[in-house]
């Protein structure tokens, strides 16, 4: 079929460079494009309208928070040859399609099935928790790098549908669609039932209920097929047996009847955690295993691997490299530095460094890297901790991983804990169902409750304050809320200085045009203008100009919109009634007073 982008066609700062394939009822395409720096991405082209999820930037900023799916980079709509056509743009994945493991003949243990599983599980979650479902588990939609998965498939992401759905559903893999979904129904539970299909898989080499060359001509013989339990056609493959709580899982996510199903992806995390489901009524809810068998507890707990963290001390030149944010930093280094860099004048004086700061505020405004050029600064330990570092398949693993984290940094105190992107580690309890996530916040609580007292000091960053249990946000946990603003002028200059520094230029360059120019970018977005700049000099072999930097400036997207800058705005002022502190703490790249 011919493609709708011809290769060298440009969408926003990205280049098509192949046709890959279409979708459905040939109304999505995807292709592989390059940014200006040569990266590659991948680009998913959909006809306005014929999907049922508008990507909008909220869901695409979920997209990209999801440590098991890959970051959306950009995303709108484009009108081509009097069509519209929707696409999205992520980062290209490294490593292997599971299908085409799973093609020649590989197969994993149950334990590596569900380290696989849990990831795509945790994907699920997070998606579930704002109302979208991706209706397209499958290997085809799962990258494998070693053991660490990522989930793409974007075409068919939607709200919780019944009856009337915009996308296609031919191209979806009937052996991994629920019963439901012939209906038109798609919901969490028929993910579950995908994602149940997918471990079965894994683990026995082949689909649920599926033989060798078996073929499906029509949805009622596939319903036929399905017609026998789960735990027989287990039992049934000689390759290799589950025990019967293994068996009672798959069951569960398998069930044929929509209400016999687990409810939600994270009573499934934690019936795979545990080893088996709460509501094991066919086994009479014990947990049982076969003569000679270790254990799935003992095979859960006990077992887990150290947190893969190293705290250390960071070189580098410290706050000479961060533009503006002059009030964030004589903060950090009145209350934070001087106390811990002082044990003996602090006891003397009874002084106590503040317990943690969140920092919050738009994306690409330098959080982060604030954070970093902090500790390089303090010349403290430090350790920039991500939600991946305390993902844990195991029972309570995380929890152990947590206090193992806090354990490490009193010894090598005074030590600086960075918590990127905290509100994906310490979610409201009000609105998650899973015990075992409740548990791990409990556990972050209890580490938090007045660390400074063992030498550690806290920096959380996150782009939603408001999704973080408020719990955290009480004093003696969180002490300061620092809002990161959108850059200033004075700031924006600084900033071209510093990506400009050491790079060939001319004489003209003139940083309070640029700033001018530059009203409503980020700190990230003037970092992008000034390396799209650099590549284009460097392929001219001429220094960089201000002409050039002002031909690359429209080029680049903001990244943050008038409406998401005033949406963020409003979450400040959430966060100032939630602080007992009467001091404005509007801190950041903006001068004078706050308003």
């Amino acid at each position: 079929m011919n493609a709708t982008l011809n290769i060298g066609y440009e969408v926003e700062n990205f280049t098509v460079v192949k046709y890959l394939k279409t979708y459905g009822l040939n109304n999505a395409e995807s292709y592989r494009v390059t940014d200006s720096e040569g990266n590659d991405a991948i680009m998913k082209l959909m006809i306005d309208g014929c999907s049922s999820l508008e990507f909008s930037h909220e869901v695409c900023e979920l997209i990209s928070q999801i440590r098991a799916m890959p970051s959306v980079r950009e995303h709108g709509v484009i009108n081509v040859g009097s069509i519209d056509y929707r696409f999205v743009i992520r980062e290209s994945v490294e490593g292997v399609k599971l299908s085409e493991l799973l093609d020649m003949g590989i197969t994993y243990t149950w334990e590596e099935a569900v380290s696989i599983v849990m990831q795509v599980l945790d994907a699920l979650s997070m998606l579930h928790r704002k109302g979208v479902f991706h209706n397209d588990v499958n290997p085809c939609n799962v990258i494998l790098d070693d053991f660490t998965a990522t989930l793409i498939g974007l075409t068919h992401l939607s709200p919780e549908t019944r009856g009337r759905i915009n996308f296609a559903t031919k191209d979806l893999n009937p052996w991994y669609m629920a019963p439901e979904t012939f209906r038109r129904i798609f919901n969490a539970r028929t993910d579950i039932f995908s994602a149940g299909a997918l471990l079965y898989r894994l683990v026995f080499g082949i689909e649920p209920w599926r033989r060798p060359d078996m073929e499906v001509s029509s949805v009622s013989e596939l319903r036929e097929v399905r017609r026998k339990r789960v735990d027989e056609i287990c039992s049934g493959n000689a390759r290799r047996q589950l025990d019967c709580n293994q068996k009672s899982i798959l069951e569960k996510m398998l069930a044929q009847d929509y209400e016999d199903r687990y409810s939600s992806v994270e009573e499934v995390m934690e019936a795979l955690s545990s080893g088996h489901s709460k509501e094991n009524d066919r086994y009479g809810g014990k947990f049982e295993e076969s003569p000679g068998d270790v254990s799935n507890v003992e095979k859960t707990i006990g077992k887990e691997s150290s947190v893969a963290v190293e705290i250390e001390l960071k070189p580098g030149n410290g706050f000479a490299d961060v533009a503006g944010l002059e009030n964030v930093k004589t903060l950090l280094a009145d209350e934070v530095m001087y106390v811990l860099k002082n044990p003996e004048k602090a006891k003397q004086y009874r002084l106590k460094a503040p317990n943690g700061m969140l920092f919050y505020g738009p994306p690409g405004c330098g959080k982060t890297y604030v954070v970093e050029k902090f500790a390089q600064e303090a010349r403290l330990n430090f350790v920039m901790v991500k939600a991946s570092d305390l993902g844990s398949i195991y029972i309570h693993g995380t929890q152990g991983k947590i206090k193992e984290l806090f354990d490490k940094a009193a010894a090598k105190a005074p030590t600086v804990l960075c918590f990127d992107e905290l509100d994906g580690m310490v979610p409201d309890r009000s609105k998650v169902t899973s015990e075992g996530a409740a548990g791990e916040v409990n556990e972050f609580l209890s580490q938090l409750n007045n660390c400074s007292d063992r030498g550690i000091f806290v920096i959380g960053t996150t782009n939603r304050p408001n999704m973080i249990d408020p719990a955290v946000l009480r004093s003696g946990r969180m002490d300061h809320f620092i809002y990161i603003p959108m850059p200033d002028t004075e700031a924006r200059k600084e900033l071209f200085r510093i990506h400009l520094a050491d790079r060939p230029q001319t004489e003209d360059i003139d940083l309070e045009a640029l700033a001018g120019l530059t009203e409503g970018y980020v700190a990230s977005d003037i970092e992008l203008i000034v390396n799209k700049t650099a590549l284009a000099a460097a392929k001219k072999e001429v220094p960089i100009s201000q002409e050039i930097l002002e031909e690359s400036i429209p080029m680049i997207r903001k990244s943050v919109s008038e409406s998401d800058r005033e949406a963020y705005e409003a979450v400040q002022q959430q966060m100032k009634s939630k602080s007992q502190k009467t001091e404005c703490r509007r801190i950041g790249f903006v001068t004078g007073q706050c308003k």
